[in-house]
């Protein structure tokens, strides 16, 4: 496993120059030769664009972040779940209101 950068602001993918998706491409390449890899999920939605090329390119699954995200959480909504209110995610400890907000309590 790894964690890689382009050292470019996000705003890079979308100047036109081709040098972020170009640093992005050598970082792939670099993760599944150096980390043996056999995965790679892209850490921002602007790059979204070069999972499938990057996937044909270097033969291995190259997964966009965000729509992998969207999709498990559609998948977590179709089986009828949501976030527990147990535990570390119940509900927070009721308190009084006070000042203008004291109507609501």
């Amino acid at each position: 496993a790894g964690l890689h950068a382009i050292d470019l602001p996000v705003l890079a993918l979308e100047d036109g120059t081709g040098l972020a998706q170009q640093k992005v491409r050598e970082r792939c390449i670099q993760a599944k030769n150096e980390d043996n890899s056999g995965a790679i999920v892209l850490g921002c939605g602007g790059m979204a664009n070069l999972a499938r090329e990057l996937t044909a390119e270097l033969g291995i699954p190259v997964i966009d972040g965000v729509t992998a995200a969207v999709k498990m959480v559609e998948s977590l909504l179709a089986l009828g779940l949501g976030t527990s209110k147990h535990g570390d995610l119940a509900y927070p400890n009721k308190k009084p209101l006070t000042g203008c907000f004291e109507m609501l309590s």
